[in-house]
């Protein structure tokens, strides 16, 4: 007869290192949610954000009589923007597309090479516009042109998997980077369609000093991997990038798209009476209403994304508490 205590089957206990590993999965399972959320909500925004802006810079377009050189020149500047629209649209679909991949652990150089490919040519038709509209009143709005043009070059020349190749694309990133920087903060570029005297954020719904951060922040990243030793040691320090850069652009962003949108509910208030607003189409105004609603989007993937950032720095420390 079997003894009770011979059928009695005994549960391995997990190892210290078995529940570090457990704990290190799930915090990283809950940030690839957050990051997908965050995504997600930043890419839906920049699709429907972008379809007023497109109607209403071809509204102001339209008004705009083919009478001189200065306002053809101005004429030709609102398309660019308008095609810049059009652009960002794109690139918030490669952000839901770029989240997902990221939710899956998929690979995502192509992708990010994608991202940063539509926003170089989304700076670069902005840059182009700009000039146009300022008719060389600002110099600044000239690093618009040579900025982009090196961002794309430096990320075609770091994708080639060689250190070298990576060191020159990193560094070529830096001084792009440092261009659109003073170029971002200097020029109101939103501002030049609309000029309604309003805090308008950046060209990707920013703050501009914010959006001159993170496109800075972004080749130092790339160099400062580009530059490390061995696999073991570049993880965490490269998640530690990513991470503050999300964290920085989630500030940003949040700030940003909720000072614009109280701004344009400020305008549209006082429109039957006073402000840049007024006599305007009904059509027009509830483009700009809906412009405004629209932004709230980038308020919950702001708060999102900043809330991801912050798991970010856990998991980053406990990757370092390893070493």
């Amino acid at each position: 007869m079997v003894k009770a205590e011979e059928m009695v089957v005994e549960t391995p206990m997990l190892s210290t290192r078995q529940l570090r590993e457990t704990k290190t999965f799930g915090m990283e399972l809950n940030l690839r949610k957050l990051a997908l959320s965050a995504l997600t909500m930043l890419g839906v925004g920049y699709v429907i954000v972008n379809v007023p802006i497109m109607i209403l810079s071809g509204y102001f377009w339209s008004t705009i009589p083919i009478s001189s050189q200065a306002n053809i020149a101005a004429i030709s500047g609102r398309i660019l923007f308008m095609m810049a629209s059009a652009i960002s649209s794109a690139l918030g679909v490669v952000f839901v597309l770029f989240g997902v991949r990221f939710y899956e652990g998929n690979s995502l150089k192509g992708t990010a090479f994608l991202v940063l490919l539509l926003a170089s040519f989304n700076l670069l038709c902005l840059g182009v516009g700009s000039i146009l509209l300022l008719q060389g009143e600002r110099p600044a709005a000239f690093l618009l042109l040579p900025g982009p043009i090196l961002a794309m070059i430096s990320a075609a020349t770091y994708m080639v998997p060689r250190r070298r190749f990576q060191l020159v694309g990193s560094v070529l990133g830096i001084v792009g980077g440092g261009m659109l920087a003073y170029a971002l903060f200097d020029v109101r570029i939103l501002e030049l369609v609309f000029n309604w005297g309003i805090p308008i954020t950046g060209p990707f719904m920013s703050l501009p000093v914010v959006e001159s951060i993170v496109v800075v922040l972004g080749p130092v990243a790339a160099f400062v991997h580009s530059i490390l030793g061995t696999e073991m040691e570049e993880r965490p320090l490269k998640h530690l990038f990513v991470v503050l850069i999300a964290l920085v652009y989630g500030i940003g962003v949040f700030i940003g798209s909720l000072i614009l949108s109280m701004s344009l509910w400020d305008l549209v208030w006082k429109s039957p009476w006073i402000g840049p607003l007024m006599g305007l189409p009904d059509w027009v105004m509830n483009t700009i209403v809906f412009w405004s609603a629209s932004l709230f989007l980038f308020n919950i993937g702001g708060i999102i994304l900043i809330i991801a950032s912050c798991v970010g720095f856990a998991f980053v420390a406990r990757e370092f508490s390893q070493f």
